[in-house]
This record gives C-alpha cells, structure tokens and sequence, in this order.
C-alpha cells in the first residue's frame, strides 16, 4: 500500500481494517508482477497462477503466500468470492499489452481494477460507491507510474472526465482515495507524477 492508502486504512471501520489491508495488498501484488515482468508470455504466467490461486479459495484452499492466505479469511467471513477477487487480475492483465495503450484497454483497466477494487472495498465495508470513482483513481495511479507518455496523458484525461461526471460518495476511505485522485487529475499532466500537498491531504481526510 502507498502513503495514502494507508491514511486512508486508519478511517476504515476497525471491524474491517485487515480485510481492506489485505485487498489493497492483493492489488499492490499484482501491480509488481507487472512493473517488474520483461517478457509479456512471463507476466501473463504470472498473472495467471494469481488468479487460479484467486478462484481456488472458493473451494476452500489456504494457499502458503501470505497475501492470499488473508484474503482466504476476507472470502469466509466478509461475503466476497476469490471469483470477484479474480476480477482485479483481469485489470492488471491488459498492462501486458505493447505500449501505447488504446482507449479499450484503459478502459478495461479502469473498470476491472479501480472499479472493481472499490466495489470489493465497500461491500466489505459494508457499503457501496458509485462506479466510475474507483476507475478515475486506478487511471490516475497508473498514469503516475507509466513510462510511456502518450498512454499516461490518454489515462489521464479519460480520469478526469470521469471525476467531472462522478459525484464523489461512498465509505469514507474512498471518499479519500477518490479525493486525493481527482486533486491529481485537476492538475497540469506535466505534473501527474508529483505527490499532492499537504493541504490537499488534509482536505481529502476533513471533508
């Protein structure tokens, strides 16, 4: 998890804090098998054991890596399937593509990952959120991270057209999420990479 995320973690419900934790860990994993694979036949491999270990927890499997063994207590006690769970590698997975990324995988990425993300975060929350919020925040987060510049400015003008349609709602520690992205995504993309300041931050977490 980065900095955020984890401010973001201290106002959740503490009934559900490590169920949050490990599916923001789950999705920080899956986001290293790409930044570091090479070879995209690799990364797909990769990707792939991550979400047959994924759906296997629906059939009651208790895998050794730590990150998967939380989440097998998140699917037993927190009404969440390893198959919805499953759902987030498959937003990871068009980041295998050759770069420049067109709109179809970006939007892929946005709605499986982000939205995806933020639906799994509210229901074991016990709450919900708009869709469109978690996507803008996954566009944001990869467009600070991507090396190619024309995809990242492609992500992040589709963010923010979401952020101007999206009313902001949902648990508080979405509301966070969503705030600090589209403080980013308000921004100059020539400054997309640089972190929000402290009085951003701050109004994500009071308001």
């Amino acid at each position: 998890m980065n900095d955020v995320q984890k401010i973001a973690l201290a106002y959740a419900p503490r009934r559900c804090r490590d169920a949050l934790a490990a599916l923001w860990a789950c999705d920080a994993a899956l986001g290293r098998v790409v930044a570091t694979t090479t070879e995209p036949m690799i990364g797909q491999m990769r990707l792939t054991w991550w979400h047959e270990r994924l759906t296997g927890l629906d059939a009651g499997e208790v895998p050794a890596e730590p990150v998967l063994a939380a989440l097998h207590d998140v699917v037993r006690h927190h009404d969440v399937t390893g198959a919805m769970l499953a759902g987030i590698v498959e937003g990871w997975e068009v980041l295998l593509e050759p770069l420049p990324l067109g709109d179809d995988a970006l939007r892929a990425l946005a709605i499986e990952r982000g939205d995806g993300l933020f639906a799994l975060s509210a229901q074991i929350i016990g709450a919900t959120v708009s869709a469109g919020l978690g996507a803008g925040w996954a566009l944001i987060d990869f467009a600070a991270h991507c090396s190619d510049q024309v995809t990242a400015e492609r992500a992040w003008a589709m963010a923010a057209r979401l952020f101007k349609e999206t009313a902001v709602t949902g648990p508080k520690p979405l509301r966070i999420l969503t705030k600090i992205a589209r403080a980013k995504a308000m921004r100059p993309v020539d400054e997309m990479t640089q972190p929000v300041s402290r009085w951003q931050l701050l109004r994500a977490v009071l308001s």
